[in-house]
């Protein structure tokens, strides 16, 4: 009952948090402030289109915060899901706590920078970015699916990477002078802190940052080569939705800009929900049919697109002294896109179900072959031992039953 209190308590406190900066966005006052900082020269190159982008950014981090709080709940009442169900919770208030900090601390300090209730909330933003960072990404990978880290052995690393953290946080909400580089002042400032050691903040964040990182893809990999076929299942699930969310992010850190940022969130939405379906185990073997049906449509869409294009620049440059404009190019490449999509579809298709989904590729193969053997199979005794073979390989069920009705009688065996 205790431990479902503090969960209701997490998820409204994270729902309040996310609903109080979006009322603060919406009403436009917070925006504005950030475009007259913006230097002029550098406000006019910003167009229509990047404040489209930086919107969906904010959606996006509000339906993520709300993701991972929502299935922490479930999940904290479930047997078996507590752990996993807390640590999503945690991750869920440390994430919205950023923004919240940001817009609504940051607009209030705006309008008084001296009021320290303002302040505070203000130091909410870069106290918590890392930690809220960690708590969503890493640290679920360090934990998943149980709830807990693979062994004993892994306790201290993962300590020392979340002790870096909190004492950055710390050194942060501790550090005398201005927040952010603005006029607000801290209102927790130690001025007897020396420099130095209020300077560590930012180092600390980045060394406990890249050792939990570290440490959730160790983890990941650890459990998959030695876990069983279970645990690497639920495992599956987890990487699809990582791989989704870790791809534009790091496009992002490297200089792609607020764009792919936004083209992450997705992959963080469905971390919470994978961590939901492997922890719950609903439809779980279905990753391999999802991952198979994604790779090849994937990798077909590429290769269409480069059919396309290379066949309009060659018959481009062989029509261009007979016909003028694109017009027939831009019809024979879609004719011969069109024509080559059901031949590479099911190609591409046989080679991902090969590779991703041994499963259904195998129940195939087997079934397949079955029907060859059946053409030569005359005695009725070998049928059904086959038949039954045959079933128990592909579908794997808890029993089998045959019933084969003719003229005169009917037979029925059962395994």
């Amino acid at each position: 009952m205790i431990r479902r209190t503090f969960a209701v308590v997490a998820w409204l406190l994270s729902l309040l948090m996310t609903a109080s900066w979006a009322w603060v966005i919406a009403q436009g006052d917070f925006m504005n402030a950030m475009l007259s900082a913006v230097p002029a020269d550098e406000r006019v190159s910003l167009s229509q289109g990047w404040w489209m982008v930086a919107y969906a950014a904010m959606a996006g981090m509000a339906i993520v915060t709300l993701a991972n709080g929502t299935v922490g709940l479930l999940l904290a009442s479930r047997r078996g899901g507590g752990r996993m169900g807390a640590i999503l919770l945690a991750g869920s208030v440390a994430i919205a706590a950023v923004p919240f900090g940001y817009v609504v601390g940051g607009s209030m300090a705006l309008r008084d920078p001296l009021d320290p209730v303002a302040n505070a909330l203000f130091l909410l933003g870069p106290a918590s970015y890392a930690l809220a960072y960690s708590l969503i990404l890493p640290v679920v990978a360090l934990t998943f699916p149980h709830g807990r880290v693979p062994s004993p052995r892994w306790r201290w690393p993962s300590g020392l990477a979340i002790g870096a953290l909190v004492t950055a946080a710390m050194l942060v909400v501790l550090r005398p002078g201005g927040i952010e580089g603005s006029a607000s002042m801290n209102p927790f400032g130690v001025d007897i802190l020396p420099e130095w050691l209020s300077g560590l903040a930012g180092p600390l964040n980045v060394i406990g940052s890249l050792l939990i990182a570290v440490l959730g893809v160790a983890a990941v990999i650890t459990r998959y080569r030695r876990g069983p076929g279970l645990e690497r299942q639920q495992l599956r699930w987890l990487l699809a939705a990582v791989l989704v969310a870790a791809i534009p992010l790091a496009i992002s850190i490297v200089g792609g800009g607020v764009g792919w940022v936004a083209l992450a969130f997705p992959g963080l939405i469905l971390i919470p929900v994978s961590v939901w379906i492997a922890v719950t185990r609903h439809r779980l073997y279905e990753i391999d049919r999802l991952l198979s049906r994604g790779v090849s449509w994937a990798v077909l869409s590429g290769l269409l697109v480069a059919v396309y294009v290379g066949a309009v620049l060659v018959l481009q440059s062989v029509l261009g002294p007979v016909a003028q404009g694109e017009t027939l190019a831009v019809a024979g490449s879609t004719l011969v896109a069109a024509a080559l999509f059901q031949p590479l579809r099911r190609r591409i298709q046989a080679a991902m179900d090969h590779r991703f989904n041994r499963t259904r590729y195998d129940a195939q193969r087997t079934a397949s072959a079955f029907a060859g053997r059946l053409r030569d199979q005359i005695d009725l005794d070998s049928i059904l031992d086959e038949v039954r073979s045959v079933v128990d390989s592909s579908v794997q069920p808890t029993d089998v039953s045959v019933w084969i009705r003719s003229r005169n009688e009917s037979r029925t065996m059962e395994a």
